[in-house]
Parts: C-alpha cells; structure tokens; sequence
C-alpha cells in the first residue's frame, strides 16, 4: 500500500494524540505509565517542526502504542475501555484549536520553550524532572487558562501528587503538539467519520513495518 505524505503525516499525528491521551489516562489511574512512550512524546515537543511527522516523534516505532490503540478503536473494539482515552484527544484538539487564535499565548509558548530548552542542554535530558516541571509550569501559566479546560479523571491521592500532575500536564503539552499536526494535514472529525476505513489501511500498513526490539 502506498500512503501519500500527507495520509502519512495524519496517520502519525493521531497515533501521538492516542498515545499521549493513553499516557495521561495511565497515569491519572495507576500513578505510572511506558516510560519509553512517555520519553517520546516528551522529546516531541522540542523537535524542530522543519521536520516531517514521524522524524517528530522520532520515527514510528516510538509511536507503535499510539498506531496499536488507534487500529483498535477505528476497528471498533476496545471503545468502551479507551473513553476517557478519548475524551483527551478531543479536548486536546478543541484546545488547539483555541489556542492557535491566541498569538500572544503562543509567542510566550515559544519563549518559554526556548528557556525550557536551554535548561535540558544543561541537564543533557529531555526528560529530567525539572525540565518535566518546567513544561507544566509552562502549560499552566497558559493553555490552561484556555477554557474550558481539560478535565483528568483518575484517583485523587495520584492527581494530588506533584510529579503526576507535572507529567500530565507535559503530555497534554506533548499532545496539543500532535494535535495542531493533526489539523495541518487536514485531519479533523469529519476525516474520522468518512475516511475511517482509509485511516485504518494505512495504520495497519505502518504496522506491519515497525520493529519489535
């Protein structure tokens, strides 16, 4: 099967939206989540957008939970299990599309992640804890004044901890990312209803080319 660049580009876009909902929902419900996958949509965020989708994320094997959970649920199984996986990737969208009409947000996003860059160059990490909180900090001062605001459900005594909180709020960072590439390369609800049966072909053809280490 041959997808187009931009068949391809949606296809990973929304495998990372599934993913990072998949991770929020993780972590709001059992305090831990893939820390591989977690790694990846982290490291997302600081990737230079001259880059296609896929060198985004690293390439498609750091999204196979994504690809795996969007196959499953465009083939229809596992819904009922994955709602509040799906609630978040809805909200993430709507947010994006919010936020792409507030310039002065993203000029201080933009700033703000440069800092925030500076600082995993001195840490040599994406992915150390004060570069974790930095990214909250960051999505608190301004997506989530954004409303209404995305609502997480999980246990309290998990979302009462700091460093949970901190790792939600950086996936969903991580998430609204994919989401604004899902909208670049025309995706959108109206792709889902009607093209559902292309989607799927193209993510099983992705599939079948990742590698298991």
């Amino acid at each position: 099967m041959s997808l187009s660049q931009q068949e391809h580009a949606r296809i990973i876009a929304l495998a990372a939206l599934m993913q990072a909902s998949k991770l929020v929902d993780d972590i709001a419900r059992q305090g831990q989540c893939n820390d591989h996958d977690f790694q990846t949509m982290i490291h997302s965020t600081f990737a230079n957008p001259a880059l296609s989708p896929e060198e985004q994320f690293s390439g498609r094997n750091h999204l196979a939970t994504g690809l795996r959970i969007t196959q499953q649920l465009l083939s229809g199984e596992h819904i009922q299990q994955a709602q509040t996986s799906m609630n978040y990737t809805a909200g993430m969208i709507a947010v994006e599309k919010r936020l792409k009409k507030q310039h002065n947000m993203l000029q201080n996003i933009a700033e703000g992640m440069q800092r925030i860059q500076h600082q995993a160059d001195y840490f040599s990490s994406f992915h150390h804890p004060t570069i974790i909180a930095a990214i909250a900090a960051l999505y608190g001062e301004t997506i989530s004044t954004i409303k209404p605001r995305i609502i997480i459900h999980g246990k309290p005594d998990i979302l009462r901890q700091s460093q949970n909180t901190q790792k939600i709020r950086a996936l969903l960072f991580s998430g609204i990312h994919a989401a604004h590439l899902w909208q670049h390369y025309k995706g959108g609800h109206f792709r889902l209803l009607f093209g559902r049966k292309k989607l799927l072909q193209g993510i099983e053809h992705l599939l079948t080319s990742i590698t298991i280490h």
